[in-house]
């Protein structure tokens, strides 16, 4: 399996040495010696990635790995003590860091020395045993052949609940356009794609239907002329020569010369060729010749005949296999030449691979078919760009609980019912595989030829993905080959999934918050680096490593999960490669090599008596287990882990079930880019943690600050791109040359004159999303609030709390896409104003229940909310609402949720053509009862919670 942790930390490492070069002033020759060592390093890996199969090549990449984390180490180690030596400031302090910067130098550069030297044994040894050979060896075709077997065993044993999905594929394939179309299967690996596509294939009315079915297997080490081969095997008869054009007609006037010197002939050939060989195929021509011979009666006659073109078939012909890749394309275009085809290209991964064969595939305007099954997304919507009409491919699900029992006991029991006294246990086992076939097919064929008994499966509870690790056939190995085929940039955010636990619902703006402070992103010209994180995401998603689990109201992905044998994998290639260590306790042991540590369910106790031993790990997440009504405080949890990690650049606790104090240690944490905790009982934010330079992210959103003041110093966190704030916090007053340049998210702030002042000087002038506070505002204040909102160009996020006064010629000045009220009663000219802002698309009116429902009128006319997309009313009381003809034209999604109404235009909402659901949770009782009266219309689904009673009037 491909090594590409190594290739990041290098990368890493590189940048980490050009952004610190400045405090690296007596080692600077040293760093650019690594650096080019380095270099050549990285050459080595990227001509090896993809042939680390060979123990040697691997064993090489295992200790550049190794080297490459000392050298961080040595790098980091000296950054962090010149940084402390530079904050002191009397004399002595001043002569003991000279001192200790000396030797420090001394150190760093005497360590990097070594490093090469270990760099250079490695080069040496690579020669010495002949590593360059391995590298070209070719193996990697033959372990995906091994592969393909296994793949075609453990997908092809047993058709189970598949009845439905390939119901509504046949339909598509020979229903619709006679255009030549692309119908498309996705999904994860082992999900069955090539299963059902063989169903379809075999299936009685898509044989009836087509003229010829083809299959193809792609593989990512496909070949164009072998793809082409295998096309034209079913389509040119044994010995599989062909004539081309020029000698065809070469052999027709030799015939003809036959004919004209052999009386018996006479009149027979005449009419039977009496067809222009150019517009002959080489089939056509078999068939014409064939059935030419069929009316020759006398059998000699007909044997010469015979044995006259198979002998100039032989001289003369040209096998497939030494045709021209040009000319196989070609013959390709002739045979399917009025024939309404289905060609199956099976397992691909690549859109070169369709780009380069699909100019073969004749479009006969009859109905012709591709069908392809891939894991990849981009892959099945590039094949099908150019269907007549859009065909989105079909991502195939899960088995669900009963077929996925169904396709065990069939394997284990070969026909044969599973006892009574298993079952329940069985269907306990079934569940762990969470409806993927491979993994029931798989674990269903180890139990097959085991003792079924009850002592025997019970082995299995909480370790099936171990038992499924140890088969022959391996999942994982079928599974890891969407991992090996993942561009550099995504491994290591495809790895790091496995810090979650399993069945865990991932947040996914906590994600790509993660994978920017792990340096996973990279920077993309002027892109904003949270965007090309969620492009990640979502390549990640087409490539069915993970699944969407909820979506946002505008259609994004909020959380997203992956399944347990991939996670599995995360895991374990991660352990391998010392990228990530899942544990089960809060000790972090000397001994542990892996640069991330996830702590699992480790309980208050644990946390609370166990010592932080030193460690070199650079993150540090946790996901607790406490269990109580009232979260414990721990008051020195922080400040060891500050004594003990003092290379950590991750810390993320908000999941751990405890609050932490900070401490004023917290500032020894020098690399610290993440901090993310909850603090309940928190007095004062220090001004310790304003010394960390390198801080991007600050989340406190579960933190109660007494004071409700953030410290001055926070103006020296220039780097900081996102700070979370717990409630109602003011920002402290700062001169007019310093502000915070890179800062995207700030939440949880109050609206005063110094936050005002702060917004008007452009103090944030990357700022993309705000949460402000109103504290018994006066109009004066509320309006310069807004006005000077206007310096804030890239602003898209407001929410904003308790406060109900907008104005229109500023608000419609800002390119506003979100906006969220809080507990505010909004009056019609409010809604006006909001109605008016031609960008706006998500418009979330909220009321709380402890401070009282809130009250608004809702008048649309022709002009309103143009772009607006999804409208979400809650804990409100609406006296009115009118719709003119025109209002939200581009509605797509309505949530109403614990919403009183004097009267509602359903009849008129539900008319609008955009509008595609509607969610009512908890409605009144009106409500429900205009609910019932309603007329559904197709195109837009209603969803009510609870449901309706249709028993009540």
């Amino acid at each position: 399996m491909a090594d590409s942790v190594v290739s990041f930390l290098l990368q890493n490492l590189t940048q980490l040495l050009t952004q610190e070069s400045k405090l690296l002033g007596g080692v600077e020759d040293q760093v650019k010696l690594l650096k080019n060592e380095l270099s050549l390093i990285n050459v080595f890996l990227q001509n090896t990635e993809g042939k680390r199969h060979d123990k040697l090549v691997k064993e090489v990449v295992s200790q550049i790995r190794d080297v490459a984390y000392e050298a961080e180490d040595v790098i980091d180690t000296f950054i962090t003590t010149v940084t402390k030596h530079r904050r002191r400031r009397s004399k002595l302090r001043k002569l003991i860091h000279s001192c200790d910067r000396a030797i420090a130098f001394h150190d760093v550069a005497s360590k990097i020395e070594s490093i090469k030297n270990i760099i250079k044994e490695i080069y040496e040894n690579r020669s010495k045993y002949g590593i360059e050979i391995a590298e070209s060896s070719g193996g990697d075709a033959e372990v995906e052949e091994i592969l393909h077997r296994r793949r075609r065993y453990v997908e092809e044993d047993q058709v189970v609940g598949f009845d439905h999905d390939t119901g509504l594929l046949v339909k598509r394939l020979i229903e619709g356009s006679s255009q030549r179309n692309v119908v498309s299967i996705i999904g994860m690996g082992g999900l069955g794609k090539t299963t059902l596509a063989r169903k379809i294939y075999n299936n009685n009315h898509v044989k009836n239907y087509f003229d010829f079915l083809g299959w193809v297997y792609v593989s990512q080490e496909y070949r164009i002329r072998d793809l082409l081969l295998e096309m034209l095997k079913d389509l040119i008869p044994v010995p599989r020569v062909v004539l081309r054009a020029e000698l065809k007609e070469e052999l027709v006037h030799d015939l003809e010369a036959m004919y004209r010197s052999n009386d018996k002939l006479k009149g027979t050939m005449k009419v039977k060729l009496e067809i222009s060989i150019n517009e002959m195929n080489d089939e056509e021509f078999r068939k014409a010749w064939l059935g030419f011979l069929e009316c020759i009666l006398d059998h000699d006659l007909k044997k010469l005949l015979s044995g006259y073109v198979q002998d100039f078939y032989r001289k003369n012909g040209v096998r497939l296999q030494d045709m021209s890749e040009n000319e196989l394309k070609s013959l390709l275009l002739e045979c399917l030449k009025n024939k309404r085809y289905l060609l199956v290209m099976d397992d691909i991964w690549k859109t070169e691979a369709w780009n380069e064969v699909s100019s073969a595939f004749l479009n006969n305007l009859n109905g012709s078919r591709i069908l392809i099954t891939s894991r990849i997304k981009e892959v099945a919507e590039h094949a099908s760009s150019l269907n007549s009409t859009h065909v989105p491919p079909y991502e195939i699900p899960f088995l669900k609980e009963d077929k996925s029992w169904e396709l065990f006991t069939k394997k284990v029991f070969r026909g044969a019912t599973c006892p009574p006294e298993l079952e329940t246990l069985g269907r306990q086992i079934v569940k762990s595989c969470h409806g993927l076939p491979l993994a029931i097919v798989v674990l269903g064929g180890l139990l097959a030829n085991k003792e079924k008994t009850h002592r025997t499966w019970s082995k299995l509870i909480g370790h099936v993905n171990w038992y499924l690790g140890q088969d022959t056939s391996s999942c994982r190995d079928i599974l890891a080959l969407s991992y090996d085929y993942l561009p550099r940039r995504l491994k290591p955010c495809f790895l790091y999934l496995g810090i979650y636990p399993e069945d865990f619902e991932i947040p996914m703006r906590q994600l790509i918050r993660l994978w920017i402070a792990e340096g996973f992103i990279q920077q993309t010209r002027n892109r904003n680096m949270e965007d090309v994180a969620e492009d990640y995401l979502e390549e990640l998603i087409d490539r069915s490593l993970i699944q969407v689990a909820t979506k946002r109201l505008d259609g994004g992905v909020k959380t997203c999960r992956i399944h347990d044998l991939l996670r599995d994998l995360c895991i374990s290639e991660s352990s391998e490669e010392k990228f990530l260590e899942v544990r089960l306790d809060v000790n972090l042991s000397p001994m542990c090599k892996s640069r991330r540590i996830s702590i699992h369910y480790a309980n208050y106790l644990d946390i609370s008596s166990n010592p932080c031993e030193p460690s070199n790990c650079r993150s540090l997440i946790s996901f607790g287990g406490v269990d109580t009504l009232e979260i414990p405080l721990d008051k020195s949890y922080l400040k060891r882990l500050c004594k003990s990690n003092k290379l950590v650049r991750v810390v993320e606790l908000m999941n751990m079930g405890i609050c932490c104090l900070i401490p004023n240690e917290i500032e020894n944490l020098i690399l610290l880019r993440y901090l993310s905790i909850q603090s309940c009982r928190l007095h004062v934010i220090p001004d310790s943690i304003c010394k960390l330079w390198n801080l991007e992210m600050l989340d406190m959103r579960n933190s109660t600050i007494k004071s409700k003041f953030l410290p001055k110093g926070i103006w020296k966190s220039q780097k900081l791109r996102h700070l979370y704030l717990n409630g109602s916090t003011c920002l402290p007053r700062t001169d007019n040359r310093v502000g915070l340049p890179n800062l995207q998210v700030l939440t949880g702030i109050v609206i005063n004159q110094v936050i005002e002042s702060l917004f008007a000087k452009a103090k944030f002038p990357s700022v993309r999303k705000l949460g402000l506070y109103s504290l018994g505002l006066t109009d004066s204040t509320k309006s310069g609030l807004l006005t000077s909102l206007l310096p804030l160009r890239h602003l898209q996020t407001l929410k904003t709390y308790r406060l109900s006064e907008f104005s229109r010629p500023i608000l419609v000045e800002l390119t506003l896409t979100k906006i969220t009220i809080v507990c505010t009663s909004l009056s019609s000219g409010v809604m006006r104003v909001l109605s008016s802002l031609t960008n706006l698309r998500v418009l979330k009116l909220v009321g709380t229940i402890n401070e009282g429902v809130s009250k608004m009128t809702v008048n649309c006319d022709e002009n309103s909310f143009h772009q607006l997309e999804v409208f979400k009313m809650a804990n409100v009381d609406v006296s009115e609402w009118t719709m003119g003809k025109g209002a939200m034209p581009s509605l797509q999604h309505l949530v109403i949720e614990r919403c009183e109404f004097s009267e509602m235009p359903l009849n008129k909402l539900w008319r609008l053509t955009a509008l595609q659901d509607v969610e009512v949770l908890h409605p009144s009782p009106k409500l429900a009862m205009m609910l019932k009266r309603l007329q559904m219309r197709d195109g837009c689904k209603l969803y009510v919670y609870p449901p309706l009673d249709p028993t009540t009037n």
